[in-house]
């Protein structure tokens, strides 16, 4: 082998070492979602404006939407083999390599504000040894998570009571929602997100389940005509921004910060604006494309009801037997204890202040990380 002079290599390792990191001005941000998806429009547009902005433009993000970097299902993988820079992962897509997270969206049908949920789940999986740890496995570094509003029945035909529910082919978020809806009658189907629209088209689904907002930037409205508000679950998924691992190491210290006070910024005017406000707005507009809103029967509301009542307990025998968690009351008492954080910090904020949330978020969550160490080993 040839060997460089002492002087010379000495440079090289220099350029190696800190130079990687002041050489790094950009990132790859992509999604599989598309770009009407408020996902695509507030995580990855308004978060690459935030970046720029906090890095005093020093680091910007090339948003690509709807990019073929990524897919619904492999993206996991795919972000820790550097063909993003950045992107998200819907954990219940791959239960058998992110167990601790499915484990602790067990809970996902017990919630009701998507502010606590998000915030919440963040500090979780940043925070949490053995939720941390997971990401670590993966080569990914856990930048924000992801949180809807609530899920509801959006169908080709009326499904509004148990006797509507039986033998319906279903789409939900996740393996509580699908286990209660089996328990009512209904039959499961897997589809992901980006193949629910031909899936009720065909008739291969009876309903999906997902917000207005969703099934307006989707226009589900062209094929489901119906949508029961009967809430089912909030949906959160793992990861709303993942950082390839070598992409995070070659940011300076201050690239890291302007990111994260980006994030914070980002996750408070995704929930205010894109979900919690959007959704009245989607509501209406679906009602002018034809759709109708049914209430559920009372037996539909009591099924339900106690599932969910059922749920907590259900939850640490699932992810015990399921997902192989050797200690689930402990996992699962932390993550409620976050919640229940979560809960009295936003209880007199108003929903519509999505200043005083990201500064929560800031205090709370990111300006506790330590940019010159974490997701650095």
């Amino acid at each position: 082998m040839r060997k460089l002079p002492i002087a010379l290599a000495f440079c090289a390792a220099m350029t190696t070492t800190s130079g990687a990191a002041l050489a790094r001005d950009s990132l790859v941000a992509a999604t599989w979602l598309p770009p009407t998806h408020m996902y695509s429009r507030y995580l990855y547009d308004y978060w690459a404006e935030r970046v720029a902005h906090h890095s005093n433009g020093t680091l910007t993000a090339e948003v690509e939407l709807g990019s073929p970097r990524v897919t619904a299902l492999g993206n996991l993988s795919e972000l820790a083999d550097g063909l993003a820079d950045v992107s998200g992962h819907f954990a219940q897509y791959t239960p058998s390599d992110l167990p601790v997270s499915n484990a602790v969206e067990e809970l996902g049908m017990t919630f009701s504000d998507p502010r606590v949920i998000i915030a919440a789940a963040t500090e979780f999986n940043i925070f949490d040894p053995e939720l941390s740890a997971e990401w670590t496995r993966h080569g990914v570094v856990f930048g924000s998570s992801y949180a809807t509003n609530h899920y509801k029945l959006v169908c080709n035909e009326p499904v509004t009571s148990l006797a509507e529910m039986k033998g319906a082919k279903l789409r939900l978020p996740g393996r509580a929602p699908a286990a209660w809806a089996n328990s009512a009658g209904g039959v499961t189907v897997a589809f992901n997100t980006n193949e629910q629209y031909g899936a009720l088209e065909k008739g291969a689904l009876t309903c999906t389940t997902t917000t207005a907002v969703d099934a307006k930037a989707r226009k589900l409205y062209e094929v489901a005509y119906h949508i029961t508000d009967l809430p089912i679950t909030l949906f959160w998924a793992g990861l709303g921004h993942g950082y390839n691992k070598d992409s995070w190491a070659e940011l300076t210290a201050d690239q890291r910060r302007a990111v994260l006070n980006a994030e914070a910024d980002t996750i408070a005017t995704f929930i205010v604006d894109g979900t919690l406000l959007a959704e009245q707005e989607a509501r209406d507009s679906l009602a002018e494309e034809g759709v109708s809103f049914h209430e559920p029967t009372a037996d539909l509301k009591e099924s339900i009801e106690a599932f969910r009542k059922a749920q907590p307990t259900a939850a640490a025998e699932i992810a015990k037997s399921t997902f192989g968690i050797e200690d689930p009351e402990s996992l699962l008492d932390r993550f409620q204890s976050t919640v229940n954080k979560w809960d009295d910090l936003l209880k007199d904020v108003p929903v519509e202040d999505k200043e005083a949330f990201a500064g929560l978020i800031r205090q709370e969550i990111y300006d506790k990380v330590d940019v010159e160490a974490y997701g650095l080993n």
